[in-house]
């Protein structure tokens, strides 16, 4: 048997492959404005920050994170967590514009709700993982 490959862990498998479409997902959503129309055509900066934000940031982080994962790197975890807390502060940002503009339209509340579980979820996770790892914490009584 071989020793020297190891298996990747299901939901590694899952988050790193999700990650990786939400990047792709990002970058190509936020070139369209979300619908609005090319991000090259836009006149007003409300309607480009969070677009250009996701192309330039938080997609690019989003697929390397992914890749990270799936390649069982240690500083994808960190990078993972990271990248989750952009994706619940732009699901944050996104219902406040939602709400504000009152524009309740589902291509806006689908993307910003799955972008707030997926963000959380990682998050928790992987905090509990690494108590779970901990031999020295012990439930106080």
């Amino acid at each position: 048997m071989f020793t020297g490959i190891k298996r990747l862990d299901p939901m590694k498998k899952l988050f790193g492959n999700l990650f990786i479409l939400i990047g792709i997902f990002a970058v190509t959503g936020g070139l369209y404005t979300w619908g609005d129309g090319s991000i090259f055509h836009q006149t007003e900066l409300v309607k480009v920050l969070i677009p250009w934000a996701d192309i330039l940031l938080t997609g690019p982080l989003a697929i390397v994170c992914g890749i990270g994962i799936l390649k069982n790197r240690e500083w994808a975890n960190i990078l993972g967590i990271a990248t989750s807390g952009i994706f619940i502060f732009g699901s944050l940002l996104v219902f406040i514009s939602i709400i504000w503009n009152r524009n309740y339209a589902v291509d806006l509340i689908i993307p910003a709700v799955s972008g707030l579980i997926f963000g959380v979820s990682y998050i928790f996770l992987s905090i509990k993982k690494q108590v779970a790892l901990r031999p020295e914490v012990k439930e106080l009584d």
